[in-house]
């Protein structure tokens, strides 16, 4: 099993505060299961109209960010936890 974590913005859209998946492959697969499972809002708010990862989202797998591992062709593996939130700025 795989537990993802919802945070801010994330928990409102999916209604869930955390969820545990069994899951072995990469995060790009991860997200096409939660886009299917939390429909349009999730995956709009996960991509821009290109099919990009948004700027100011992150992906953390065991408390790395995925941008410094592999993309979103970073694998996962039983036990993992990822955690998906979006970053705040302000001035």
């Amino acid at each position: 099993m795989v537990t993802i974590k919802f945070l801010a913005r994330f928990k409102d859209i999916t209604g869930d505060r955390d969820v545990e998946i069994d899951y072995n492959g990469s995060i790009s697969g991860l997200i096409d299961i939660l886009c299917f499972k939390y429909d349009n809002q999730f995956k709009e708010a996960i991509f821009n109209k290109k099919g990009d990862l948004r700027d100011y989202m992150k992906i953390l797998v065991n408390g790395e960010d995925i941008r410094t591992i592999n993309g979103l062709k970073t694998g996962l593996n039983e036990g993992d936890q990822v955690v998906i939130f979006q970053t705040i700025a302000g001035g």
